[in-house]
């Protein structure tokens, strides 16, 4: 029986970066409503998660940027792992010539070197994410404690941005795809799938109580954790292979999740 949901943001729940399907969150309403915990696991900050729980009272654990924070549903941190200013500097190394937009993440914030138009739109396009512009701050990455880097590119051109990085990054470090124009770097140990492994084991669950609902290359480690797991019939055919249930829509998952888990 299943007793706790992870649900990813972005091409799952979150479309277009802003919308969410009412079908879709009174489907997570109607779950928790029958005991279940629905928790949310993004690559985004937490406190974009705390506006949608917020707003839809949802009452679960917030995974954010892809399991690197994790805060339980009384608010207390569960978990956080920074990347060192070493770290950053290789990365920043590793990105030099790529024609992309580079913006450090916080436990708390997006800082941008310069809100360049493309930001502007996008900020005026969805009301979750701020952009904070900061001139200096490629002079001062040692006075930030950073979580992820992460990189804006032509849509789809961060995969190949991808298979680069994986050649020359050091082991301790991963690259995630979380949208088609998005790619963020963090430490190995930050992974969706290792968020939600720190939540069964506070709470005594096993693997096999939990379901995972998601769409992109940031979301196989939460696929390859349990059997019940939903990928978004939209999502690449690589991130597929990974999920035990292809589903229309988060509506679609619950539903199977509430009559057949």
């Amino acid at each position: 029986m299943i007793k706790h949901i992870f649900c990813d943001l972005d091409g799952t729940l979150l479309k277009d970066f802003n919308k969410i399907l009412d079908e879709d969150i009174k489907a997570l309403q109607a779950a928790q409503e029958k005991g279940l915990t629905v928790s949310i696991a993004t690559g985004r900050l937490d406190y974009e998660i705390k506006m949608i729980m917020n707003k839809y009272q949802l009452k679960g654990y917030r995974i954010s940027q892809n399991g690197a924070v994790v805060f339980d549903e009384l608010n207390q941190l569960v978990y956080e792992k920074s990347i060192s200013n070493e770290d950053t500097l290789t990365i920043l190394k590793a990105l030099k010539g790529y024609h992309i937009v580079i913006f450090f993440q916080t436990a708390d914030a997006y800082i941008v070197e310069e809100k360049i138009p493309l930001i502007v739109e996008f900020e005026k396009s969805q009301s979750l994410i701020t952009y904070n512009e900061n001139k200096n701050i490629l002079k001062e990455l040692d006075k930030h404690q950073f979580i992820s880097i992460s990189i804006w590119a032509e849509e789809d051109h961060n995969i190949e941005i991808k298979k680069q990085l994986d050649k020359v990054l050091p082991p301790h470090l991963v690259s995630y795809v979380s949208s088609k124009y998005t790619l963020d770097i963090t430490d190995v140990e930050n992974s969706k799938g290792n968020g939600i492994k720190q939540i069964c084991e506070k709470n005594k669950i096993s693997l096999n109580e939990i379901a995972v609902i998601g769409d992109s290359q940031n979301d196989l480690s939460m696929f390859n954790i349990t059997d019940n797991s939903y990928v978004m019939d939209e999502a690449d055919v690589e991130v597929k292979k990974h999920a035990q249930f292809c589903v229309e829509s988060v509506k679609h998952a619950v539903f199977d999740i509430l009559n057949n888990r």
